[in-house]
């Protein structure tokens, strides 16, 4: 019996898995304190006095606090994304010949695998749905980090953030608008979070790359080369 060979290779830089991570928490935190803050009550009708409500940390003064706070850590994450992507080819999205010829072809392949469609698709180190998608979930977050601190700014209108993102607002139609695009955008990432742990379970299940698992040790196993391993050497 013919044994097969796997190749590991190492993808992901310590510097990217850190954000991952980071990203991750930031994103959680902001979700469920930003549904506070649009909706107290989405926790119970019942609460606490509004006297002993410090007692019990859980007000919309503190509950704001965390929620800025997370958005500074996103901020600094999504810059800090931005510059590793100059020391690790691994860590780079946007490979200028990935984005020629054969992409969206390879879209199609991997949207019909994906969907039981198409029993094969070439191996990719990312396949270029991955890379659309990853792309797409970029400006979200760049769009949730302006509406977000252009609301921000709103509370202090001759600070910084008001005159750094201060164009947003009538740009978007008013502070009504911010808040909608910001709200619409959250629930956008957080479907994107949804299919994302499907994706990496599913490949993990039945291609066995070890995409959970590269998250945390960078490597990823693979039965033959990747049509894209250029793009980690």
């Amino acid at each position: 019996m013919r044994e097969e060979t796997v190749k590991r290779i190492y993808i992901f830089s310590p510097s990217l898995r850190i954000w991952h991570w980071i990203n991750f928490l930031s994103i959680t935190i902001l979700f469920l304190t930003g549904l506070y803050i649009g909706n107290p009550f989405f926790i119970g009708s019942t609460g606490h006095e509004a006297t002993y409500a410090y007692a019990h940390n859980l007000t919309m003064d503190f509950i704001r606090l965390i929620h800025f706070s997370a958005g500074y850590v996103l901020l600094f994450s999504f810059l800090f994304r931005l510059f590793i992507a100059f020391f690790h080819k691994g860590d780079r999205l946007f490979i200028p010949k990935v984005w020629k010829g054969q992409f969206w072809k390879g879209v199609v392949e991997m949207l019909l695998h994906y969907l039981f469609i198409k029993p094969w698709h070439r191996t990719y180190i990312r396949n270029p749905l991955a890379r659309l998608a990853y792309f797409l979930l970029y400006v979200a977050l760049a769009l949730m980090i302006i509406t977000g601190f252009a609301m921000y700014g709103l509370s202090d209108p001759n600070g910084f953030w008001a005159k750094v993102f201060g164009w947003v607002v009538p740009m978007l139609g008013g502070e009504f608008m911010v808040h909608m695009w910001h709200h619409w955008t959250a629930w956008l990432i957080v479907f994107f979070v949804i299919v994302h742990v499907y994706m990496v379970v599913r490949f993990d299940v039945i291609e066995k790359e070890g995409e959970v698992s590269s998250m945390f040790n960078g490597m990823k196993n693979f039965k033959e080369t990747p049509v894209d391993v250029e793009d980690v050497a």
